[in-house]
Formats: C-alpha cells, structure tokens, sequence
C-alpha cells in the first residue's frame, strides 16, 4: 500500500475523516502535487496534529504538543542551527545512554543515525508538527544567538579602536551573518556567525553596547545588507572642515551630521543637500556644506591649506604584509596617529615621517 493510501486508511479507521473527504484530498493532491495529509490540512478536513497524532499511533511512538515543550538551551546549541532547521528536529533531554527528541519525520533515518553518531546514544523519537518545530526554533536561535552577536560585536570594536575602520558591515543571509569593517578603501572580513539573524537583531546589540549610529541598507533577494557608522563620541572640533578617520565618526558638540538614517538619537537634522555614499559628512550650519564638513579619511580633499586632522593612517604590517597576525590584531594594518591642524603638504610630510 502506498504512503498516500497508508495515510488516508488510517484517518479513515480513526473517523478523523470520511470516504468523501479522502477522495476530495486524493484529487486536491494529484492536482497541487502535495503529500495527501498536507492536501487534506489545506482543505480544511483535518490538522497536521490529527495526522502526526494519527502516524505516532500507527508506529507506536510518543505525539509531542510542540507548543507545551521547555526547550533545553544547553542541549540545543550541542547541534548545528542548519541541521535542526532543515530537518525539522527538536532535541527535549540527554541522559548518559540516550537522547530524546521530537522531529517531524521518523522515518528520516539519516537524521536519526547522525545524531546517534554525534553523541555516540541511543536516540529516543518523538513526533510532532513540522510547521511548528521550525517556527519554534527560529524563535528560540534567532534569541539564542543575541548575546554571542553583542560579544562577537564587542570583541571587534575593540579589536578596531585606534584604527582608521569607522564602518561595520553586516551581510545577514539565510543562515548566516558575515562582518566585515571598513575605513581607508580597506575592507576586512572579521567573521561569519551562524544562524538567523535580523536588522532589529543588529540594531538590538548596538543598543547593548549603548552604542548610536548612522546606517545605510540595501536588500538583495533574500539577503540583506547593512553599513553601520558608529558614533563613537563626541568632541570638539577645532577646526572645520576637518578629517577624522578613527574609530567611529565623532559627532561634534552643537553639530550634526547629513543625510543619515539614525539610530539611537533624536532631534537630528537632515542636510536640504544630502551626499550619497558619505564622502563628506555636512554639520548644521548656515555656511555652505563643503566649508563646514566632517571629512573622512579616504575622502579627504588632495589639497587644503588648513584643516583638523585627527585620523589613524594604515601601514601593512610588516611582519604578516597585510595577511593578518598577532602583532596588528590579526587586521593586517598598524596605524599611525596623527592629530592637529595640518595643511595637505604638512600632512603629507607628517606621513613620510612615520
């Protein structure tokens, strides 16, 4: 007998439904090409829980109400995000000679035996609804993975101070997040996290850190991509137009930056002429934008003849040539801090001389 049939007999001798309502969903299924119970879920004639309850029965195997479980964190984060999700597995508790579970499929043998090999147990098998496993799950990683996301983000802001990095970006895909910083045409890749993170998730532990910013997204499919500027501090500028490429991008006291979408503050104003891709970063003032602009390092006009600098200019490591290693904090660039009130051909002596 097919799985179909199998399925439907079954519901049938359960009086979960009748002769009529099997060929309904037989017909349902051969035009929408899903599997019989899901055809029949779809018609309304039955739930996935009717099914699953109905299947624990035939195979003689516990019938898991999802939403009564009290997921084990610990055991949870034993197992690869990816590998649960896909298969629709919900690890309940580990003892020394077992592992028990609730999965939606327990005649998914491969899954099964990986995770026998994985623990070396016996593994006990529950059934319960699919649907409602990975929606759970989702729930629980994407909450899971937050204070790793504010530890990794912390470890990297510290590992980038005193550098001229002032942007994090993140590339949140399916199953992953990928930062990467960048500051002087550099872009260095930092780490790939696993799982399912968010924009609010980012944005989340930024705010743990107390930490605001300026953002720019874009979106791509199921990908999205996210250029945060943090705003380190504030300070006095001495001198505008000024240069500053450490660190975060110092916000000025009484001033304010352009064309920004912000996190974090309020009160900000938006320049009438804002500068796309933020070569320059114009403050609120009545003198036109170029003569009262917060320059970033690799923006830097070629020519001035008196400026604020405070910038942290990269050199490739000498001892790793840029690969990445201890002594540059695995970045590949040590960085030469120069602060004052330079002209261009100053600066550029300045550099020389370090």
């Amino acid at each position: 007998m097919s799985k179909s049939k199998e399925i439907g007999r079954l519901l049938l001798e359960y009086g979960l439904i009748n002769n009529d309502d099997l060929n309904e969903g037989l017909r349902f299924q051969k035009e929408t090409g899903l599997r019989l119970g899901e055809a029949l879920a779809e018609l309304g004639k039955v739930n996935m829980d009717d099914i699953d309850w109905v299947l624990s029965k035939q195979l003689d195997i516990p019938f898991v109400i999802v939403e009564d479980i009290n997921v084990n964190i610990e055991l949870l984060e034993k197992f690869r995000k990816e590998f649960l999700l896909e298969n629709r597995i919900l690890p309940l508790y580990e003892t020394a000679d077992h592992i028990s579970i609730v999965i939606e499929d327990p005649s998914n043998k491969s899954a099964i035996d990986f995770i026998h090999d994985l623990f070396g147990k016996k593994v006990h098998v529950s059934i319960g609804n699919g649907r409602k496993i990975g929606n759970l799950l989702k729930n629980i990683l994407k909450k899971a993975g937050i204070p790793e996301l504010i530890n990794s983000l912390k470890d990297i802001i510290e590992r980038i101070k005193g550098t001229s990095f002032y942007r994090i970006d993140f590339l949140l895909a399916k199953h992953s997040c990928g930062i990467k910083v960048f500051g002087s045409g550099i872009l260095r890749g930092m780490m790939s996290m696993e799982g399912v993170f968010t924009r609010e998730d980012i944005f989340r532990a930024f705010d743990d850190l107390e930490i605001s910013f300026l953002y720019e997204q874009y979106s791509s499919g199921k990908n999205t991509f996210l250029a945060i500027y943090p705003l380190a501090n504030r300070l006095e500028i001495i001198s505008l137009p000024a240069i500053i490429g450490s660190y975060g991008l110092h916000l000025p006291d009484d001033t304010t930056f352009s064309n920004a979408r912000i996190h974090g503050l309020s009160n900000f104003f938006r320049s009438d002429d804002p500068v796309q891709g933020y070569r320059y970063f114009s403050t609120k003032s009545n003198a036109p934008c170029f003569e009262k602009a917060v320059y970033t390092l690799d923006a830097a006009p070629t020519d001035f003849k008196e400026r604020y600098i405070n910038i942290c200019m990269p050199e490739k490591c000498p001892a790793c040539n840029g690969a990445g290693c201890r002594a540059c904090r695995e970045l590949g660039y040590e960085f030469i801090h120069i602060e004052g009130l330079y002209s261009s051909d100053e600066l550029k002596e300045k550099l020389k001389e370090g």
